[in-house]
C-alpha cells in the first residue's frame, strides 16, 4: 500500500514539474526575442538596416544599427566559427529586418 502511494506521489510530482516547465520556459524565450524587436525610439542612421551582428567580448552580439552598445550577446564564441564568418562579424554584418536577424542567429548558433 505505501509503495503504491509513493509511486502515485512521484508520478504527480513529475507531472507538476513537466507542466511547470512547459508553461514557464517558452515565455522567457519570447521575452528575450522581443527585446530585439525595434521600437520607434531606435535611431537608424541608415533606414535600410535595422540591426548589425558584431563581436562583443569574443561572442556573437546584436546591435541596433549605428549603436555602440550591444542589445543582446549570445553564448556563441566566434572562434568556433569559420574564418570567413569571423572576419565578417569583426567588421559588422548589417541586417535588414527581424526575420533575417533570427535566421542569421540560428545559422551561427547551430
Amino acid at each position: 500500500m505505501s509503495r503504491n502511494l509513493l509511486l502515485t506521489c512521484a508520478a504527480i510530482l513529475a507531472v507538476v514539474i513537466v507542466v511547470t516547465f512547459f508553461l514557464t520556459v517558452p515565455q522567457s524565450w519570447v521575452e528575450e526575442e522581443s527585446s530585439l524587436q525595434p521600437t520607434e525610439e531606435v535611431p537608424k542612421e541608415n533606414a535600410e538596416y535595422a540591426y548589425e551582428l558584431k563581436v562583443c567580448d569574443g561572442k556573437l552580439a546584436v546591435y541596433f544599427y549605428g549603436e555602440t552598445q550591444p542589445r543582446r550577446v549570445f553564448d556563441v564564441y566566434i572562434q568556433t566559427l569559420p574564418e570567413l564568418d569571423r572576419k565578417q562579424l569583426e567588421h559588422g554584418i548589417p541586417v535588414k529586418d527581424y526575420e533575417e536577424l533570427l535566421k542569421r542567429i540560428e545559422d551561427y548558433s547551430s
